[in-house]
């Protein structure tokens, strides 16, 4: 009966639902000032602390409602420092600027005139230079024949530098990229110098996503080019390949999510590597790091999505806990890959 119920129990939910209310308190508004909150944070944990260890508190479990507190402070001052918006941005007008960017996410493109995605300000000139260390949105004309920047490659572009508002309509792109904790976009802009190469690591990821383009090509691009862009968005979540009658049928047809780099695909990889493994009769420690190893590479060669890196975090710390011979489930593992990523990047 205890090991079944060890089995069964997700003790990290005190503090990731706490929290989670806690940041969606931040998002909606200023719930006080962040010393205050951190303040309040310490002295409900150490009240939660002492309760839990004081046996009459214990009984009555006065250590639950102060955690969830500490939490749920903790949550509100995270929001309010991620997204650390000055309120003099509020009235700030878009206005032309030159800055330094340090490329983290590109988006695919159709037509290849564009380059779109998201990146740190690594410089700016006054009068906006309380921007640096700032994620902004890009979009960026390229010129005949260049070719877009490559992850944490560092880039010098011009152009139009507007603010988001702080609570946007959430079914807007502005909503989605003030949920990601970004106060501004650039648009309408250019790539003036490349002030520094991506590293090796991320070149070899585009070397890589590049062969994997073309093996899934092979003996069907010539001959079935519709079936080698199905391949393409399904492995390595190319939706931009497809046509637009492909793109209209796997729409209506509620299909869609098959071609997203997200929990779903990841999943797959996974069970698919652990079957291999065991019948190649690989020891339980030696299958985990060897299916981690590859989850990462197909995570970060297709672009390191929020979706596909969360589902890599719950991947990990369930391999963790069985090679560790703890208590494993589902629910646990959710509520740890939930932990940190709240933690890192809320």
């Amino acid at each position: 009966m205890t090991s079944r119920s060890l089995g069964h129990r997700a003790p990290l939910l005190w503090l990731v639902l706490p929290l989670i209310a806690g940041l969606a308190a931040g998002k909606v508004g200023e719930v006080a000032p962040v010393p205050w909150l951190l303040g309040g944070a310490l002295v409900a944990a150490v009240a939660a602390n002492v309760a839990a260890n004081v046996a009459a508190w214990r009984v009555s479990r006065w250590w639950a409602p102060a955690l969830g507190a500490a939490m749920f402070l903790a949550g509100s001052a995270s929001y309010t420092l991620h997204r650390a918006r000055l309120p003099a941005w509020e009235a700030l007008p878009p206005r032309e600027v030159r800055v330094s960017l340090q490329v983290d996410r590109v988006f695919p493109q159709v037509d290849g005139k564009r380059a779109v995605g998201l990146a740190t300000v690594r410089r700016a000139d006054d009068p906006i230079g309380d921007v640096t260390g700032q994620r902004v949105y890009f979009s960026l004309t390229l010129r005949k024949g260049e070719a877009a920047p490559v992850r944490s490659a560092v880039i010098s572009a011009a152009g139009v530098l507007a603010p988001l508002a702080r609570n946007p309509p959430a079914d807007s792109f502005d909503g989605y990229l003030a949920s990601a904790g970004m106060n501004f976009r650039l648009s309408r802009g250019r790539v003036l110098a490349v002030e520094q190469p991506p590293t090796r690591y991320h070149a070899f990821l585009e070397r890589t996503a590049a062969k994997l383009n073309e093996l899934l090509s092979a003996g069907v691009a010539t001959k079935r080019p519709e079936l080698a862009a199905v391949f393409r968005a399904m492995m390595l979540g190319q939706k931009h390949e497809l046509s637009d009658e492909q793109d209209a049928l796997f729409m209506h047809s509620g299909t869609m999510h098959l071609f997203a780099i997200n929990g779903l695909h990841i999943g797959v990889v996974a069970m698919a590597l652990h079957a291999l493994l065991a019948a190649m009769r690989c020891p339980r420690p030696v299958a985990a790091v060897v299916t981690l190893a590859v989850l990462w590479l197909d995570v970060d060669t297709t672009g390191a999505s929020p979706s596909a890196v969360r589902a890599f975090i719950l991947i990990a710390c369930y391999e963790a806990a069985v090679v560790l011979r703890r208590p494993a489930n589902g629910i646990a593992a959710l509520a740890a890959a939930a932990l940190i990523v709240l933690l890192v990047e809320p």
